[in-house]
């Protein structure tokens, strides 16, 4: 949070010396997933005397999008805020017992309000410039869904029944009782490392990875962590140039 807070200083307060200023939309493809550790189970958290039994969390396909600024200070180093709606979450498979044998497959999608502000540094490479760099993020939660696909199959390998359930995302630091998977924290920080390339037209295409540094998961003592790598493309115009 002190890093996200000096940076912003830092940013208004090197406005009057920017030697350009350029603004833009940028959007893509995020493949999200999240950071699980320190995870347990009680019989309380499933209708089941049984346990589950869940995979690695997995990768699931997400989206960004939003607006881009382009604050030049000194020679090739840039300044690059962006205000994004930005999709995160991940997908989880659950197997357990019971009288027969339960199948799932569990998706979480996070929609936030996503400010990440970039400290860059550009060369000039053939018709327009490749770029990289990293700065911080944080992100307020929007909205947030939990859908869960799943079948019963009993000991003859039979299929009983199938079932799909979703509901919303709670979004509470100290949510009440209930099954906590389904709720989450009121934000999200971290850092974000990008590198792309900028036409001289105004189009950029990026990659970044952005790794998520805080716990967003209120149920101790599990802890999640957001990540996703993204790609993006995006237009920028010029508004000012000293």
């Amino acid at each position: 949070m002190k890093v996200i807070l000096l940076s912003t200083l830092i940013s208004i307060a090197t406005l009057p010396v920017c030697a350009q200023l350029s603004i833009g939309v940028i959007g893509g493809y995020s493949h999200a997933t999240q950071r699980i550790s320190g995870r347990t189970f009680s019989n309380t958290e499933f209708d089941s005397p049984n346990p589950a039994i869940f995979a690695d969390a997995k990768y699931s396909p997400q989206w960004h999008g939003g607006v881009i600024a382009d604050l030049g200070l000194l020679k090739g180093l840039h300044i690059q805020p962006q205000v994004l709606i930005s999709s995160k979450g991940l997908k989880e498979e659950e197997k357990r017992t019971d009288e027969h044998w339960v199948e799932g497959t569990y998706k979480t999608r996070l929609i936030y309000l996503e400010i990440p502000l970039n400290l860059v540094y550009k060369i000039r490479l053939g018709p327009g410039k490749i770029a990289f760099g990293a700065g911080p993020y944080f992100a307020f939660p929007l909205s947030g869904t939990y859908k869960d696909n799943g079948k019963v199959i009993d000991p003859s390998g039979r299929v009983v029944s199938e079932f799909t359930t979703e509901q919303n995302i709670q979004f509470d630091d100290y949510p009440g009782n209930g099954f906590m998977g389904k709720a989450y924290k009121n934000s999200d920080a971290g850092v974000n490392f990008i590198a792309g390339y900028e036409f001289k037209n105004g189009l950029l295409f990026n990659i970044n990875y952005s790794l998520g540094l805080t716990d967003v998961y209120p149920k101790d003592p599990e802890v999640r962590k957001n990540v996703y790598f993204g790609i993006s493309a995006g237009y920028q115009f010029r508004l000012w140039r000293r």
